[in-house]
């Protein structure tokens, strides 16, 4: 039996390097072999790992391979059940297709949402849409997901992510300096999180929510544990 291909996710569109990093984080936690791959143009995802090293081009931080613009030929051949993919905010095209899942995080903002949505219906791609920074006691979020769907039929399913101050804390400072814990991340921010792993079929719902609690108290599944996970994988046992 030849190896299996990873499973490529590609996160895109507003600011997403937060959201990477808790995924791989997250689906390490549930003693999957994880690589990410920082594609984006600033590489402020790559930046923001804790390393002593930053002429490095590959790091590795709780487990999980952070690698700094891997070429698209090589990411299916890369060794890793979920190789996660930063794209930055407008990706080639080849670089989305090679995703078997694609995220595209959008804010509230009425010029971002309609380029997005512009953008969804030209690259005619079905795309999980994570609408963030959503306000608890704003503007309807349903009001703002119609005026998406408007004339885009490509809308894969909705996240939605109510906008929390220490999420953005963290998000605002990762693109200045590593963070090494992430404690205090919003209940909202668990629980879509927890959505999207099932999304991507990590584990059961009380899989998840242990990697959620390994996330916030900056634990990792040991690597013989992951060895093994990876193993079963390939044999089709898990």
């Amino acid at each position: 039996m030849g190896e299996r291909l990873p499973k490529i996710i590609g996160f895109l569109g507003s600011y997403t390097a937060d959201i990477c990093l808790y995924t791989a984080l997250a689906l390490q936690n549930t003693g999957k072999s994880v690589c990410v791959i920082d594609h984006s143009d600033d590489g402020a995802l790559y930046d923001s790992i804790p390393t002593p090293d930053k002429c490095l081009q590959m790091v590795t931080y709780h487990n999980v391979d952070f690698i700094r613009r891997e070429p698209f030929a090589n990411w299916q051949d890369l060794q890793y059940q979920f190789v996660i993919v930063q794209l930055g905010a407008l990706p080639q095209d080849i670089c989305i297709e090679l995703c078997s899942e694609r995220i595209l995080a959008v804010d509230c903002e009425r010029i971002n949402l309609d380029y997005y949505s512009q953008w969804m219906r030209k690259k005619q791609l079905p795309m999980i849409v994570l609408l963030r920074s959503v306000c608890q006691n704003g503007f309807s979020a349903r009001k703002i997901k119609e005026r998406f769907e408007l004339e885009n039929c490509f809308v894969e399913r909705w996240l939605t992510l109510p906008l929390n101050q220490m999420d953005e804390a963290y998000r605002i400072r990762m693109q200045y300096e590593p963070v090494k814990k992430f404690s205090k991340l919003s209940l909202d921010m668990e629980k879509m999180l927890i959505q999207l792993l099932r999304i991507l079929a990590a584990g059961n719902y009380v899989q998840i929510f242990r990697a959620m609690q390994g996330v916030r108290s900056g634990k990792a599944v040991g690597m013989a544990d992951i060895n093994y996970n990876h193993r079963m994988h390939l044999l089709g046992h898990a």
